[in-house]
């Protein structure tokens, strides 16, 4: 894909472009995309300039468009999707979502996230602090010292449950001295304790449970987000308790402070958020800070974030109706003015199909500081290639650059490329 990329330093406007990045400048604005040019000038960023990227679009599905697109030119690109908001206990969260969210996260903290794509709903959702998630991460190396019991402790403080046989992600074992930690689906690391000493380190596949690869050192990231800021329960039960409840739920509060004592805490987590968290933060806290954030036709930004807000205040007034618990992460969304103010210290490129009218102060600044290109669309030739050479031809005549992309049969799975300056 590198023979697309070179292209573009050949385009003097967008060196131009780069040159503005490079030097930090913002807001800017790329208008005259298409849907693959945003992430054919997102991905020409990154190359270019060597910046992590997080592209903020509309919604879900055109996430996972632009996840698509993006896979022809990396393999690895990092997803942050929305939580779904837990309203009554009995409904689960899928755990795909659960993990796709701390991989991604746990990668940001590693360096290892050059891309991140995303939803401006995800983004308006408040969550735990980096600061408290990442407290007690925890870095093993061989020759070291340390306890069985003080390693189970920690493992427990990052989110990790005991099995007698790991089946999967967020799961560890406990075989005489060795540790069994599933840290993805389908593997996981293996540590071997000689008394208190660290043996061995390996790497390992769930499904066969055979060592695959011996580590010198190894960092355990958190198993799920949903950590415990502060370990003290009772004082979590005596922030809930300290806070007015309307009579119709007020039995229900008390249920849910019996349930959290048990230490049934994970769906409750929602409801009471302010009590379990004192400090919050929100997906652009977590990114480094020469992040080059890329949004998504704003005007679409702009009317999800809304329709976000009304759709909460719906759900409110009708859980307020059938006499229930209101979600405390429903009445913490930030809006769009909110997330918004977050941009200001972000370097922030705004990628549009056309040139947008006023949508707020910030994109006019954009629009000053804007690029217009043309981009179309070419019309799919099928079985017509007298048409595919009759454009060809007129590309050669005005000295054009030329990229045909194409696929294999499927069972190759690999792309191929025709280059050519005509």
């Amino acid at each position: 894909m590198n023979s697309i990329l070179k292209v573009i330093p050949n385009v003097k406007k967008y060196s131009d472009y780069l040159f503005d990045i490079n030097k930090g400048k913002t807001p800017l604005m790329l208008s005259g995309l298409t849907d693959t040019a945003k992430v054919h000038m997102a991905y020409a960023t990154k190359f270019y300039t060597d910046k992590p990227i997080c592209i903020i679009t509309y919604n879900e599905m055109q996430a996972k468009r632009i996840k698509k697109d993006f896979n022809f030119f990396d393999d690895y690109v990092a997803t942050f999707p929305k939580r779904d908001v837990i309203s009554f206990d009995y409904i689960a969260e899928s755990k795909d979502v659960l993990h796709d969210r701390i991989s991604t996260l746990n990668a940001i903290v590693d360096g290892k996230a050059p891309i991140i794509i995303t939803t401006v709903e995800a983004v308006m959702q408040k969550m735990i602090s980096k600061e408290s998630l990442y407290k007690n991460l925890m870095t093993l190396k061989v020759g070291n010292e340390i306890s069985l019991d003080v390693l189970k402790s920690k493992l427990v403080l990052l989110g990790y449950e005991r099995y007698e046989l790991i089946e999967g992600k967020g799961q560890f074992s406990i075989r005489g001295g060795i540790i069994d930690i599933a840290t993805s689906k389908e593997s996981g690391i293996r540590i071997e304790l000689w008394g208190d000493e660290i043996d061995s380190i390996r790497n390992f596949d769930i499904n066969t449970q055979r060592s695959t690869e011996n580590l010198k050192e190894v960092t355990i990231y958190p198993s799920y987000e949903f950590l415990l800021e502060n370990n003290d329960i009772e004082k979590i039960c005596e922030r809930i308790n300290s806070k007015d409840y309307s009579n119709n739920v007020k039995d229900k509060v008390e249920d849910d402070i019996a349930q959290i004592k048990d230490g049934d805490f994970l769906t409750k987590i929602d409801k009471y958020f302010n009590s379990f968290y004192e400090n919050y933060n929100t997906l652009l806290d977590y990114l480094p800070q020469n992040t080059v954030i890329f949004l998504d036709e704003i005007e679409k930004i702009k009317t999800r974030a809304e329709n976000i807000v009304k759709d909460n205040e719906h759900l409110i007034k009708d859980l307020i109706e059938r006499n229930k618990i209101v979600p405390e992460v429903l009445t913490n969304m930030q809006d769009y003015l909110t997330f918004c103010d977050k941009l200001v210290d972000k370097q922030t490129v705004y990628l549009e199909k056309q040139d947008i009218g006023f949508v707020d102060k910030q994109s006019m600044h954009a629009k000053r500081n804007g690029y217009s290109f043309s981009y179309r669309e070419v019309n799919f030739f099928r079985s017509s290639m007298d048409l595919l050479f009759k454009e060809l031809q007129e590309a050669i005549n005005k000295g054009k650059w030329t990229v045909v992309l194409g696929r294999k049969p499927r069972k190759y799975k690999k792309t191929f490329r025709y280059f050519c300056r005509t």
